[in-house]
């Protein structure tokens, strides 16, 4: 089932990148009952960034020991890679990793997440659950991953691995909804 949803969402991503712009859902809910916003525009039809904050700025060491319960200062500063091709030239990921509690990986599509969420969000609705937060998230009990929506930003959190006992959708909806907040 994992490597069915992974296939897909490579071949998702791949998709909203080639649909370029115009291809917005136009803010109707996707099938999966999630909202969705339509990505906000400049006038020449490009997504207009919605952050300039980049994904370790958007989720910080605080925020996921916060998440985790942890002592402050356990968490490292996280290891940043632009990702300029998956979906959108603005995309970014940040990794944290420790040997004490584990492992988070963050990837931020700031110009065109709405067309990502909602493609996701078709192919996959019906095996997610809908988390209230921002203009919509998702979290996909399968294979421990949230998306988290606001404006044109999507955030998708994915702890590889948790050492403290905290569930992951606990600690990805926690750690989404400090990222929501910056945005």
């Amino acid at each position: 089932m994992r490597s069915r949803i992974a296939l897909a969402l490579t071949l998702v991503l791949a998709g909203c990148s080639a649909a370029g712009p115009g291809s917005s859902s136009g803010g109707q809910p996707s099938s999966g009952g999630a909202p969705s916003q339509p990505a906000a525009s400049q006038g020449n039809g490009e997504p207009t960034p919605g952050t300039d904050l980049t994904a370790c700025q958007l989720v910080t060491p605080a925020d996921v020991e916060a998440a985790l319960a942890l002592d402050p200062g356990t968490v490292a500063e996280g290891t940043h890679r632009e990702i300029p091709t998956v979906p959108s030239p603005g995309s970014n990921e940040c990794r944290y990793r420790g040997d004490a509690w584990g492992g988070l990986v963050v990837t931020v599509i700031p110009e065109d997440g709405v067309n990502t969420f909602d493609a996701v969000n078709s192919a996959f609705g019906d095996a997610a659950e809908v988390i209230e937060a921002g203009d919509g998230a998702l979290w996909f009990p399968d294979n421990d991953r949230g998306y988290f929506l606001k404006g044109a930003v999507m955030v998708l959190l994915q702890f590889t691995s948790v050492l403290t006992g905290t569930g992951f959708k606990e600690a990805t909806e926690a750690v989404g909804r400090a990222a929501l907040a910056r945005i």
